[in-house]
């Protein structure tokens, strides 16, 4: 019977696990409740800054709409569904509104902290 429980829980601990490490779709993040922030810097720098700090890990998406883009981070190699945070800037009358929102997954390395850090550290005038 203990061996059925440690089994049993190994079983669930990898499918826990492994739903983690997938990442969520645009939709589901686009559900969730955003942390909403300011920044001087205008979309055109946030963008260009955070890509050069996420690499390959962000996938830039721009709107018709002048001043609006979405940056989608996930990790690099998972598919266009698979992702952890939506970041999406709006042109404000100074700088960007920023929404961060995420799948509410645990990343180790890619924390909502640290995603919020990378727009904060993003400074005017990068993108002239």
């Amino acid at each position: 019977m203990f061996r059925a429980g440690v089994v049993l829980l190994a079983v669930a601990a990898a499918a826990w696990l492994g739903g983690c490490a997938n990442g969520a779709s645009t939709e589901y993040i686009g559900a969730q409740e955003p942390k909403r922030l300011h920044s001087e810097a205008s979309v055109a720098d946030l963008v260009l800054c955070l890509k050069q700090k996420l690499g390959e890990d962000a996938s830039i998406l721009a709107y018709p709409e002048p001043g609006k883009v979405d940056v989608r981070v996930g990790y690099a190699g998972h598919t266009d569904a698979s992702y952890f945070y939506v970041v999406s800037l709006r042109q404000a009358a100074q700088g960007s509104d920023v929404e961060i929102r995420s799948a509410g997954e645990w990343r180790p390395l890619m924390r909502e902290g640290r995603v919020q850090g990378m727009v904060e550290d993003c400074k005017p005038g990068t993108a002239r």
